[in-house]
C-alpha cells in the first residue's frame, strides 16, 4: 500500500514527531540535545517559523510549529540535515541518523494546543526519566513556566489560559501537574474529527459534518448544488468547489472522498487548492 499523501496547510500549526533511524538513540548526551535546541532557535529566525513547544528525548523529538514563509518539508529537511552532519562528524560515523519520514499531525483546533503541549512536556515523565515536568530541562517547559520570551512563542498558549499573565502562569503550572491522557500521536489531526476517538481531554468532541452539508455551507443555490454533484465544470462553480474542498479537508476528509462526492479526481482537488495557495 502506498503512503498517504501529506497535505501541508499554509500557516497551519503542526505536531511533528521525528524518530532516530531504527529508533536508535541519537541524543545520547546533553550536548546533543542542546545542539538541536540551538538549531531550532537559529532556524526559527532564518526560516521564519514559530516554535510553540518541543521536547528532545533520547531517540526522538517532538515539535509544535507554525510554518509561515517556508514549507514544513523544507524546515524539517534543514533541521535534520544540520543535526545529522553534527552527529556523524562527532561520532565519526556515516549513514542516516533519522527515519526517512517524520510524522506531521495538523492542529485543526487551537483550543487543543494546551493539552498537546502538556502531552509533549510529560513525555519524559511518562518515560520514567524524571518525576515532574519542570525537572526536564530539554523541553520548552521553562519558557512557559518562567515567562521567557525567546525562541519559543509562549503568548498563544498562555493567553488561552488567562488574559492576566500572572494568572496564566499559575494556571499553566497547575495544568502541567495534571496527567494528560489524550493520544496526540496515533491520530490524523488534532481537533474535531470522528476519526479521532483516541483523543480524550476535557474538551467536548464535535460531530463531523457530512460532505453534502459542507458543500451546502459554501453558499451554493439548490441548482448549483445539483450541478456540482453531477460534476459540472462551469466556471462560476469554482468558488463554491474551492470553499467546499477547503472545509472538507479541515473536517479531515481524504482527497479521494472529497473528489468522489463531486465527481472529480483527488489530483484535481490538489491542483485547485495549490492554485489558490491553500496547500503547498
Amino acid at each position: 500500500m502506498g503512503r498517504r499523501m501529506r497535505v501541508e496547510y499554509k500557516n497551519g500549526i503542526t505536531h511533528v514527531i521525528q524518530r532516530g533511524n531504527n529508533r536508535e538513540f541519537v541524543f545520547g548526551e546533553d550536548a546533543d540535545k542542546n545542539y538541536l535546541i540551538g538549531q531550532l532557535s537559529i532556524l526559527s529566525r532564518d526560516m521564519g517559523y514559530w516554535l510553540y513547544g518541543y521536547a528532545i528525548m533520547g531517540n526522538h523529538y517532538h515539535l509544535i510549529v507554525q510554518i509561515r514563509a517556508e514549507t514544513l518539508r523544507s524546515v524539517m529537511h534543514r533541521i535534520n540535515l544540520r543535526y545529522s552532519k553534527y552527529f556523524n562528524r562527532k561520532y565519526q560515523r556515516t549513514g542516516h541518523v533519522f527515519e526517512g519520514r517524520y510524522r506531521a499531525i495538523p492542529v485543526v483546533e487551537e483550543k487543543y494546543m494546551v493539552a498537546l503541549l502538556r502531552y509533549i512536556h510529560q513525555n519524559p515523565v511518562k518515560a520514567g526519566i524524571c518525576r515532574s515536568v519542570e525537572e526536564y530541562i530539554w523541553s520548552s517547559d521553562r519558557y512557559y513556566r518562567e515567562n521567557i520570551q525567546g525562541c519559543v512563542e509562549i503568548d498563544l498558549v498562555l493567553d488561552m489560559l488567562s488574559g492576566s499573565r500572572k494568572a496564566a502562569l499559575e494556571k499553566y503550572k497547575e495544568f502541567m501537574a495534571q496527567e494528560e491522557t489524550g493520544n496526540f500521536e496515533n491520530v490524523r489531526t488534532i481537533g474535531k474529527s470522528e476519526d479521532n476517538p483516541e483523543i480524550h481531554t476535557s474538551y467536548q468532541k464535535e460531530v463531523r459534518k457530512g460532505l453534502d452539508e459542507i458543500l451546502l455551507s459554501s453558499g451554493v443555490s439548490e441548482m448549483e448544488f445539483e450541478l456540482i454533484k453531477k460534476g459540472s465544470r462551469k466556471r462560476g462553480l469554482s468558488v463554491f468547489k474551492l470553499a467546499y474542498a477547503r472545509k472538507a479537508l479541515e473536517a479531515n476528509y481524504t482527497l479521494k472522498e472529497i473528489g468522489n462526492n463531486i465527481k472529480i479526481s483527488d489530483v484535481a482537488i490538489v491542483d485547485m487548492l495549490k492554485r489558490n495557495n491553500l496547500i503547498t
